[in-house]
């Protein structure tokens, strides 16, 4: 090593820093000591000047000159060369230390002003537990929707990995705020674990890998009932689908013949529908709370805030909703919102009385009572639905619940299959909550809404055995007043 090497080294060192972007730049003196180069540096100088300088010092402890030269060649070299391996893996450490974790916020600063988000990614990957103790002002950074946008565009799931840290989720002073961000942007992207947790249960978008590491995210975060409830996950998700729907911007094509949105086939459009996704994300939720006999509120009541919402964006043109290239069930993509919405209703019911054993049935719980109420709670909103609705899917929508109420009674095996509904006993109680709910909406209602129960009481099909057993009984409870 010569001093001109050295100066060339040195030199190049300068470079880097001058072409390195400030994102770069700024992670650079984060992870590497600025005194672990330049001590190397003067060291190597030092080493050079002692072989070099006409000192005419003899090498100590009888050391041959030829030798002595050529060491301290070899180690001026070495250790700049050493020092530089070293800063390299430090920086590709990446390691944030409690005194370098301040700092960090610096970068993430950087990262937002100059959009370079690689960095920041890197990072928070490298320091998956060291980020427990982030700072709230970093925190507010690292979280903003700008940064969370970039990185999920950029197919980084690193914002929800960390959010399914419950440890970190509770060190945030924001935590709402940040769930807020991830969520909304996890609606809207191409790729996303919640649409691929949706598509894989329910269709819409042929192709679609749901990975192991996605389903494992998961089941750490929106399917973890204690995680779910923790972050209020449910409110991004049902204020993104109300946001859309208020809008207006969806309201000539979602008022259109639906075929395109219902398919099951190829790639439909309701797999990138910000409404269709969170109902269902939310629905897979409670699902999973009463599959593991959680009893919390889950909020129910957003699948109702939603169905009322699309309900008063609906409109039932006849020439839409009678063409015959509709699907007679639900002609438009707000009808199909509708009849979805009802109908994971009915199959969160059906799951939480099948929770109940068969042999000794429990009361409902309280995620069974929101069950019953916000259903209930639809099936009255959809029954003044004149402009909005069509008589026939509204009947449909009544129907359904006024059935739910008659299997309880009358005949269990159709809620539970195989040999299990044979035994099935006790389930009054249940037909009583759902029947009571229906009864307390329609209690104080006008003439439009009990006009349309009891055309859908009438509509019911007593070749059905449990219609025609328990038919009197529920038109005793919904119809007739026993006060004449």
């Amino acid at each position: 090593m010569t001093l001109e090497a050295l100066l060339t080294f040195f030199g190049i060192l300068v470079a880097v820093l001058a072409i390195a972007r400030p994102v770069q730049r700024l992670s650079l003196r984060l992870f590497v000591p600025a005194w672990r180069l330049g001590g190397a540096l003067l060291l190597s100088l030092a080493l050079i000047v002692c072989r070099d300088a006409p000192f005419g010092v003899r090498p100590p402890f009888g050391w041959p000159l030829d030798k002595t030269v050529f060491g301290l060649t070899v180690v001026a070299f070495i250790v700049p060369v050493l020092a530089a391996l070293w800063g390299w893996f430090s920086w590709d450490r990446a390691k944030l230390t409690p005194g370098r974790i301040a700092r960090g916020e610096n970068v993430f600063k950087a990262a937002l002003r100059e959009s370079e988000f690689d960095e920041v990614e890197r990072i928070v990957r490298k320091n998956q537990e060291g980020l427990n103790h982030l700072p709230a002002s970093a925190a507010s950074v690292l979280f903003s929707p700008p940064m969370v946008a970039a990185l999920v565009d950029s197919h980084s799931l690193v914002h929800l990995e960390r959010l399914s840290n419950m440890e970190f989720l509770k060190s945030l002073e924001n935590r709402f705020g940040a769930v807020d961000a991830v969520v909304r942007e996890l609606l809207r992207a191409d790729i996303s674990p919640i649409r691929s947790a949706v598509v894989s249960e329910y269709g819409g978008l042929e192709h679609l890998s749901y990975s192991d590491s996605d389903r494992a995210l998961m089941e750490k975060t929106f399917q973890d009932p204690a995680w779910y409830s923790e972050t209020r996950a449910d409110y991004p998700l049902t204020l993104s689908a109300i946001e859309a729907l208020r809008s207006g911007k969806l309201d000539t094509e979602y008022n259109d013949i639906g075929r395109d949105y219902e398919a099951n086939q190829g790639i439909s459009k309701r797999s990138h529908c910000p409404i269709y996704l969170a109902v269902k994300t939310h629905v897979l939720a409670i699902r999973t709370a009463l599959e593991k006999e959680v009893e919390k509120d889950f909020y129910v009541s957003d699948l109702f805030d939603i169905f009322r919402a699309v309900q008063e964006r609906s409109n039932s043109n006849e020439t839409v909703w009678e063409d015959p290239r509709a699907n007679s069930e639900f002609p438009t993509p707000y009808a199909f919102l509708l009849y979805t919405i009802a109908a994971d209703l009915e199959d969160l019911s059906c799951t939480a009385v099948q929770k109940s054993s068969p042999q000794h049935i429990e009361a409902p719980g309280e995620v069974a009572q929101a069950l019953a109420q916000n259903w209930s709670f639809c099936v009255w909103s959809v029954a003044d639905s004149c402009q909005q609705a069509s008589p026939k899917f509204r009947n449909h929508i009544i129907e359904d619940y006024l059935v739910f109420i008659l299997k309880l009674g009358w005949q269990p095996s159709e809620i539970y299959l195989g040999a299990a509904g044979a035994t099935a006993q006790g389930l009054g109680v249940w037909r009583d909550l759902f029947s009571n709910e229906l009864k307390a909406r329609f209690a104080a209602s006008g003439f439009l809404r009990r006009t349309a129960l009891e055309e859908a009481m009438n509509s019911l099909d007593h070749g059905k055995g449990y219609v025609s057993k328990g038919y009197a009984w529920l038109k005793e409870e919904l119809i007739d007043d026993p006060t004449e």
